[in-house]
């Protein structure tokens, strides 16, 4: 028969099991900043992938907000990249968090609507052929006048980047049990 032996040494079994115990027993705020310094990162590289922590793709971009976007414009939740550099994690003697202190965060992960209360505005336009457009400053002849934009709502849908996925379970459960070992004191 062909195949593969496997025999168990039972006073190192022992061995490990007590040196396991006593690693387990120590205190744990030396394992809290590997943990958060691992969230921290598979975090972040959630923007890169566009996915939520369960794997499913973050909702696109509204096509109005996508043609006026100027920087990363196939990039959802980064304009100039704030967000995903705000991500931080703060560890203490037993736990670990991971988020960001952005006002804006909470409003991306969780989705929602915004109050944008009635405004005054300067708009420029220009006329090309008959069409009337918007114009930047750069126009020289371009009409300025002033309007009232209405009370409206922006409804903003829910993009998660915080939480576990399946591979940051095992990667958390890798980095303790080499913790536990004494790999990572």
């Amino acid at each position: 028969m062909a195949g593969t032996r496997l025999t168990i040494d039972q006073a190192e079994l022992d061995r490990q099991n007590a040196f396991m115990a006593e690693q387990a027993a120590r205190d744990p705020s030396g394992l809290m900043p590997r943990l958060g310094e691992y969230l921290q990162g598979s975090t972040q590289k959630r923007f890169k992938t566009q996915t939520a922590p369960d794997g499913t793709p973050w909702a696109p971009l509204q096509k109005r907000y996508a043609r006026r976007k100027r920087y990363n414009k196939d990039k959802v939740l980064t304009l100039r990249g704030y967000l995903r550099s705000y991500i931080h994690y703060q560890a203490s003697a037993d736990s670990v968090e991971v988020g960001s202190n952005q006002k804006y965060a909470a409003i991306h992960q969780f989705g929602g609507e915004i109050d944008m209360p009635e405004r005054q505005a300067t708009v420029r336009y220009r006329s090309v052929a008959g069409k009337v457009l918007f114009a930047g400053k750069k126009h020289k002849r371009a009409t300025e006048r002033a309007v009232t934009i209405p009370v409206h709502f922006v409804k903003i849908p829910a993009r998660p980047f915080l939480g576990l996925s399946a591979e940051d379970d095992r990667e958390i459960q890798r980095i303790i049990r080499d913790w536990l070992a004494g790999n990572g004191k």
